[in-house]
């Protein structure tokens, strides 16, 4: 599965180029001398019970999770000082963050030993030599549409030849990257300090960020700026057509919603599915608010308001059993001393990831809806007979991509 997520991700950058990263054009403004980045992520499902503190997970728990159930979400933040101003001494900032967050009073912004290089414009190893075919799928309905799926030859690819097909891809959401290296540049998590934030921790109320190569940025954040509920995303069950009903729990803050699955179907071909209806995949990243009402319209998003997507009866027997990951895209508050000539800026950005692993109820006889009241492991063994081994977990945990990373 880990290598299905490099190959999607691989080709699909690939297909995007360049202008995957590319901010909209801007009136010029002046510069100003330093620029703070907050991404702020929250994740439910699976891999969400695997962020906070408490002991590990049992197999019950796991099964849950990768139903989308079990009620576990985390929460992460990416914070990134940058500066044009070099410090004179030894570099040292701190964000000063409010008590609800149940943090200690700061999160030392700390600059790394050597410069983080942002992902390349392909997020592909400069050696990755794919091999094997794609079968790309897209729209939420109970079958596709016409000319799906595209089709397209690593090795063709890797030669350079782009398949017709992959030319619809290429009106994707405009992403911005916050910085990676600056003259004065800190960030957290770090080496120093890599605490998971406490689920039930706040963001509400007044945070500022102090040190000796930039000025001091203070900001307060309030009502719907505090960390984005879970989606609670799950497979709902089967239709007649064999499509699957995936549904989720609409998040107020949320601008708009994409979802995508991948697998392997039994002749090796890697398999993958976006809820856009233009053939493009889900940009699983922060969207600013403005460009995810464009792709609303576009239908390359769903709406905020929308609470479920059916996966084709197509895509649903290509790939029996695959990880669904859906993004709700969050709101954007932005700050700065001075509107017109600041000094410094802070951008603050959300969104809220979930994941599924479709087919997982099935797979294992019913034990994905096991409820948190289960009956605990020891006394079940006691009561039930040792069954055969269906399946190997380890093959599925081992490789699954984790979602709602920084």
């Amino acid at each position: 599965m880990k290598r299905i997520g490099i190959l999607a991700a691989g080709v699909c950058a690939a297909a995007f180029g360049a202008n995957l990263f590319a901010a909209a054009p801007k009136a010029a403004a002046p510069a100003p001398i330093a620029n703070y980045w907050m991404d702020v992520a929250t994740t439910s499902g699976f891999g969400a019970g695997m962020m906070g503190g408490g002991g590990r997970p049992n197999m019950g728990q796991i099964m849950q999770m990768m139903n989308g159930g079990g009620g576990s979400v985390g929460h992460t933040l990416d914070l990134r000082l940058a500066s044009k101003t070099k410090p004179a001494s030894a570099a040292q900032a701190d964000h000063w963050v409010p008590a609800g967050l149940q943090m200690g009073p700061s999160l030392p912004l700390v600059t790394p030993v050597r410069e983080i290089a942002p992902p390349a414009p392909t997020g592909m190893p400069t050696n990755y030599q794919p091999k094997g075919r794609m079968l790309i799928y897209w729209g939420c309905g109970e079958h596709v549409t016409a000319g799906q799926p595209t089709v397209i030859d690593f090795s063709k690819v890797a030669k350079g030849q782009v398949p017709p097909g992959m030319a619809a891809m290429a009106n994707m959401a405009k992403v911005v990257s916050g910085p990676h290296s600056a003259p004065g540049f800190g960030r957290w998590p770090n080496d120093r300090d890599s605490r998971a934030v406490p689920a039930s921790g706040s963001l509400l109320g007044a945070h500022k960020v102090a040190g000796n190569y930039s000025p001091d940025i203070a900001f307060s954040l309030g009502s719907g700026l505090d960390f984005m509920p879970g989606l609670g995303l799950r497979e709902a069950g089967a239709l007649p057509s064999g499509a699957s009903r995936l549904t989720w729990t609409p998040a107020a803050q949320a601008t708009g919603y994409a979802l995508a699955m991948f697998g392997a179907n039994g002749s090796g071909d890697v398999v993958m599915w976006s809820s856009s209806n233009k053939g493009g995949m889900a940009m699983l990243d922060y969207v600013a608010p403005a460009e995810a009402k464009r792709l609303v319209a576009a239908g390359a998003v769903l709406p905020p308001t929308a609470n479920q997507c059916i996966l084709p009866a197509e895509v649903a027997a290509a790939v029996p059993a695959g990880m669904v990951t859906m993004i709700g895209y969050g709101p954007e508050a932005n700050f700065s001393d001075d509107p017109k000539t600041p000094k410094w800026t802070a951008k603050i950005r959300y969104k809220t990831t979930a994941s599924v692993m479709r087919g997982m109820s099935g797979m294992m006889g019913g034990a994905a809806e096991a409820d948190d009241n289960a009956v605990p492991q020891q006394q079940q063994q006691q009561q039930q007979p040792r069954k055969k081994k269906r399946f190997g977990i380890g093959d599925l945990l081992g490789g699954v991509p984790v979602p709602g990373g920084r």
